[in-house]
């Protein structure tokens, strides 16, 4: 079962939208709010033929714009385009409870934007049900501090980020981008919120320096400002 708290998402769109109010923030999960290439790495390692890859080459793939299946596919082949695969990696990654580190700021910024009365989802496109992500968010101490949490995995193979967010978008905001905001570090993830018309608030870390979107921050603590400057752009 889809792992997603209704809550206010069953209220009448019209009592809850309100002009330049940006009431759903949709939040990417790794590298995003938290550090977790490190372990993926790892676990890729000991799952495939990668062993000549570097931990830098890995994140230089992480972060090219085709996505790191097609700088892997080069060296461990087939099994980089594998669905069944990388699920494989995230379920050993998930049952070896060994997971990432919340980001600088993370925690402070949910906490933030969840008192100023905003929902908070995540959406990453991890290959597992959302179900399975409670235990790692639990840890990190973000779980009862989102409304939400959806992984490409709930969709199955043969669907994207795009379809992820779609699905978010219908069941927390009446299938509109109007009122919500994706927060990524992935330059592809921001492609495609340009393409569907959702904004976008680009976090840079040390493995990534530039971002196209529509607000750009290097801190996570600036998240709950950079929100208010996006509302302020649309009054």
């Amino acid at each position: 079962m889809v792992s997603l708290k209704l809550g206010l998402a069953l209220l009448p769109y019209w009592v809850i939208v309100r002009v330049g109010w940006i009431r759903l923030v949709i939040v990417d999960l790794d590298m995003t709010l938290v550090d977790t290439a490190r372990r993926c790495y790892d676990v890729l390692v000991k799952l495939s033929n990668a062993n000549g890859v570097s931990f830098s080459d890995f994140m230089i793939m992480y972060y090219d714009r085709r996505g790191i299946r097609s700088g892997l596919a080069s060296i461990i082949g087939a099994e980089a385009f594998d669905y069944w695969f990388w699920r494989r990696c995230w379920l050993r990654y998930l049952n070896d409870g060994e997971y990432g580190e919340l980001l600088p700021g993370a925690l402070e910024a949910l906490r933030h934007l969840k008192g100023e009365g905003r929902l908070i989802v995540i959406a990453t496109g991890r290959e597992v049900e959302g179900d399975l992500l409670a235990p790692e968010l639990n840890k990190y101490g973000i779980l009862n501090l989102v409304d939400g949490y959806m992984a490409l995995g709930d969709l199955g193979p043969n669907y994207g980020k795009g379809d992820l967010l779609k699905r978010i978008l219908n069941i927390y905001n009446n299938g509109s981008v109007e009122g919500a905001v994706y927060v990524t570090d992935h330059p592809r993830d921001i492609d495609i919120c340009r393409s569907m018309g959702l904004l976008s608030i680009g976090v840079l870390n040390k493995w990534i320096k530039e971002l196209n979107a529509d607000k750009v921050i290097d801190d996570l603590r600036k998240l709950p400002s950079a929100i208010k400057e996006l509302e302020s752009s649309l009054t």
